[in-house]
């Protein structure tokens, strides 16, 4: 008899905390958030397209670094405590390295990077923050940082 049903396939990623991150759209949206940032601080502070590109890549760092690579868990009790040891960047893609949207979220500092820097034309102070914010948040993401602790600093005790 022939395949009277659907073959499912199941989701690659049956965290709550992570699953949102699969949605079609979520990148353009992303981009578009990034985006009207820039418009913001732009039109509210009347600084310079340079300084607003400054600090849409610091504010980006800082709430990224935080959210991605610093809380640990989920918001969620019905995991059970199983990603409570576990950063959002260690549970995306249930800690598949190398994926697409990982390499997604990695290219977007790096392109705020060249942009922030480009539009103050490579000037100090603002170079060296724009060059903070990116490697800081560029080694944290690097595969072999997967689960790492630096001196360990967030560690469990």
């Amino acid at each position: 008899m022939a395949n009277l049903y659907v073959q499912a396939v199941p989701p690659t990623d049956l965290n709550r905390n992570t699953e949102w991150f699969m949605y079609p759209g979520v990148w353009t949206t992303y981009i578009l958030i990034l985006f009207f940032a820039w418009l913001v601080v732009l039109s509210v502070t009347g600084c310079s397209p340079g300084m607003a590109w400054t600090t849409v890549n610091l504010c980006h760092a800082l709430i990224t670094y935080h959210f991605f690579h610093w809380k640990k868990g989920t918001p969620f009790a019905d995991d059970q405590g199983i990603y409570n040891r576990l950063t959002w960047w260690e549970q995306i893609d249930s800690g598949k390295q190398l994926t697409r949207n990982r390499k997604f979220l990695t290219v977007v500092p790096v392109v705020l990077y060249l942009i922030s820097s480009h539009t103050t034309d490579y000037q100090n102070p603002m170079l060296f923050l724009n060059t903070l914010a990116v490697f800081v948040l560029v080694i944290a993401k690097f595969p072999h940082m997967h689960k790492v602790r630096i001196f360990g600093i967030n560690a469990e005790e």
